[in-house]
């Protein structure tokens, strides 16, 4: 009846004796908002923010909404704005006024932004091209911007811009296309119910939609260009011929009321001929001065490991929010990050001290990126749009060429759904992980492929030096409590509900660990410990937890092929979230972004910290095994036999959680599974084994369970007090000690 090693005591009414649960995040029953409430996330600072010549992000438009939409101003004074579809890639429509604004629920990041502003004209929402068409990427010369596609086998350049003379605002596009092997088509404006026709207008062509009064008129510069003006069922275009040299036009688009069509065709007769729009590729004048430098805090303690601060510009000239969502290192031992808001910055001055240390803006209008990583010495991003390569051309420390390393990531348009965490293998694949799965892009970008699914809303994920992969889910429906998880191919981990088969009892792929939401309540990326100078740790598994603005160990082995284990919280918090971690190779020690969000501990909007080891002895469990007759622990130092042996220095309770639909899970009772609360569990004995570094923890007939907690206070051999909790999972038994 019950789980043999659980004391099963009952009370004279019947009533289970039961070590009462954690409280929820609410401090009441399994509630998941904590005392934070929503007002507590409204946040209009983005609004407030420069965020540079153009702006990444899903966008309603007046012919439906774009989820990878590149919006980018134009005109001298910035008095217009264009949008962009960069999965067609076109351009979708065009506005007078400001640009846009984002909204100030949750720090702008659930909601997607609107425009601010007079539509002028829509474009097609697809096919504006009549041949396929893939995006390249685009250049940043000061504040202009230069997309690159491709049309057919032909390199197009487009320059979107916006002219204002005699109070008149005229767009223009600027489009360098190369040798044509096929006549193609393009589409510029789309407008519903038009009429459509070319007119003259005191001797220039012009292609007009007129409707309700109002018309869209378009013009080219030069007017003999070779190509040709096209006008059919409401849409504007043109046609260019097939040529083995390259073709420049400029073509100009206005909406405004018939008796001002004389003025708009001055506008166009003083308009200047399309430049040479692939100068504009080499880099332009700098943006983002560096920011003067600052001094860091170094930790004084004794401890093994210590948190030191580096210095983050709160306060900025661009205002620009510094919720810190990606890191890693040049060769040089710089560092990029990435911001939630859309930039990247790359820190240098980074030494021991951390007296000098200086902040350059590299880029900017970025979607959300959660993810960086620095590849043959290029910065990539992961964007909910795509992954961008990322490269200074002109050497400003600024990036001048934005390119589409890869957009075959599907955009959502829910507020949740968002794109984290990029990591490689050793082989130079790619990966990142969102509600549909973990997935891998290969080292030329052109395979995309889902490895496994089943996580609600993971923020984070590792990739081993060996190719191990885990990915961290967040709790919520079908996803009893946080947990990380070791990801094998064709892996389903519970989200969405079960999907039973022989090999699936449960109806998902069990974690490596459940963590308790006092532990964590939402984590970050995992890391690797790949420095020989970071201690007994090197080699380990790292967890940061973004909700409780710490860090973790993890403990793993493999059972039958099982993989299971549990976290030791490690001493420190960070003054935000723990996002991402990496290890710089100049000083071996690991540095950690973090950012601020919705249930959280964090104290600043974002952080970069540097854990950095001192060269003390450390006194951690690093590792666990669970046998049928009990546990295994190993320490980093010799035990002191006394108190290690001593039953008393050991309380260790156990519960399970209930896999559903609903937000988490109570923590349940494994003796009584309808009860909520913990069981005890007795240790019969303990005893050091043979290589003084290890407990064994008797506990006849162990079984498997979701959770259990394992506290310990004993000594080591120097005399140093060890206490502390391993929160571990029992998925599988090994086989029973002998010593």
């Amino acid at each position: 009846m019950f789980a043999v090693g659980v004391s099963p005591a009952v009370s004279s009414d019947g009533t289970p004796k039961l070590l009462p649960p954690h409280p929820g995040l609410d401090n009441g029953e399994g509630g998941h908002w904590g005392k934070q409430q929503e007002k507590d996330w409204v946040d209009n600072r983005w609004n407030q923010m420069d965020v540079g010549p153009m702006v990444s992000s899903i966008l309603r438009v007046p012919n439906g909404t774009i989820a990878k939409g590149l919006s980018i101003r134009v005109g001298a004074n910035g008095e217009a704005a264009v949008c962009y579809d960069t999965h067609s890639p076109n351009l979708r429509a065009g506005w007078l006024g400001k640009f846009i604004s984002f909204s100030p629920a949750r720090y702008g990041l659930i909601e997607r932004p609107n425009i601010v502003g007079d539509f002028q004209f829509t474009g097609p929402s697809s096919n504006a091209w009549s041949g396929p068409v893939q995006y390249s990427g685009l250049y940043r010369h000061g504040k202009r911007v230069v997309l690159h596609y491709r049309v057919d086998d032909a390199s197009v350049f487009e320059l979107p811009w916006a002219e204002t003379r005699d109070g008149l605002t005229v767009f223009t596009r600027v489009l360098e296309v190369g040798p044509l092997r096929e006549p193609t088509t393009l589409n510029t404006v789309e407008r519903s119910g038009a009429s459509a026709k070319i007119i003259d207008e005191a001797g220039l062509r012009i292609a007009v939609a007129e409707r309700d009064g109002s018309l869209v008129a378009l013009a080219m510069v030069p007017e003999k260009a070779s190509a040709t003006l096209t006008a059919e069922a409401g849409r504007l275009g043109i046609a260019l011929p097939s040529s083995p040299a390259p073709q420049r036009v400029k073509l100009c688009v206005w909406r405004g009321p018939r008796e001002h069509l004389a003025r708009f065709a001055a506008v166009v007769r003083a308009s200047a001929s399309p430049e040479n729009v692939e100068l504009l590729t080499r880099g332009g004048v700098s943006l983002w001065p560096e920011l003067p430098a600052r001094r860091g805090q170094v930790a004084l303690t004794s401890d093994a490991y210590v948190i030191d601060t580096l210095p983050v510009p709160y306060e900025n000239p661009w205002k620009a929010l510094m919720f810190l969502s990606g890191i890693d290192f040049f060769e040089n031992g710089d560092a990029a990050v990435s911001t939630l808001h859309g930039d990247v910055w790359v820190v240098s001055g980074i030494d021991e001290k951390l007296q000098n240390v200086r902040w350059k803006r590299f880029a900017t209008g970025l979607f959300q990126p959660l993810g960086l990583k620095i590849v043959r010495g290029r910065v990539h991003v992961l964007g909910r749009d795509q992954i961008t390569a990322l490269e200074d051309r002109n050497g400003d420390g600024e990036a001048d060429w934005y390119e589409n390393f890869c957009n075959q990531i599907r955009t959502s348009e829910e507020g949740h759904d968002y794109v984290t965490s990029l990591e490689a293998d050793p082989a130079g694949n790619f990966y990142y992980v969102d509600p549909r799965g973990l997935h891998r892009i290969s080292t030329d970008s052109r395979r995309h492929e889902t490895i496994a699914s089943g996580w609600r809303n993971p923020n984070g994920m590792s990739v081993g030096p060996d190719g191990m992969i885990t990915v961290a889910p967040q709790e919520g429906e079908w996803t009893p409590g946080s947990a990380l998880c070791e990801v094998k191919p064709g892996g389903h981990y519970g989200f969405g509900g079960p999907r039973v088969t022989p090999e699936r009892p449960l109806g998902y792929d069990p974690p490596l660990c459940w963590i308790p939401r006092h532990i964590d309540n939402s984590s970050g990326s995992q890391v690797w410990v790949t420095s020989d100078r970071w201690g007994p740790l090197a080699g380990q598994l790292l967890n940061l937890s973004f909700g409780r603005c710490s860090m973790m160990l993890v403990l793993r082995e493999v059972v039958d092929g099982q993989a299971q284990g549990g976290v030791v919280p490690l001493k420190g918090r960070f003054i935000s979230g723990a996002m991402r971690g990496a290890f710089r190779r100049q000083d071996g020690q690991l540095y950690v972004a973090g950012t601020r969000g919705w249930v959280s501990s964090a104290l600043r909007d974002g952080c970069l910290q540097r854990v950095r080891y001192t060269g003390a002895k450390v006194h951690l469990p690093i590792a666990l095994r669970a046998c049928s007759n009990g546990l295994r622990i190993t320490f980093t130092q010799p035990l002191d036999r006394r108190t290690a042996e001593d039953t008393g220095s050991y309380g260790i309770e156990q519960w399970n959680y209930r896999y559903g639909k609903e937000y988490g899970s109570k923590e349940y009772s494994v003796v009584f599974p309808d009860q909520v609360g913990h069981d005890p569990v007795d240790v019969r004995c303990a005893r050091v084994l043979p290589d003084g570094n290890s407990v064994f923890l008797e506990i006849p007939n162990l079984r498997p369970v979701m959770q259990m907690a394992i506290q310990y206070n004993i000594h080591a051999a120097d005399g140093k007090t060890m206490r502390g909790e391993i929160l571990n999972t029992i998925n599988r038994l090994g086989e029973a000690s002998q010593q």
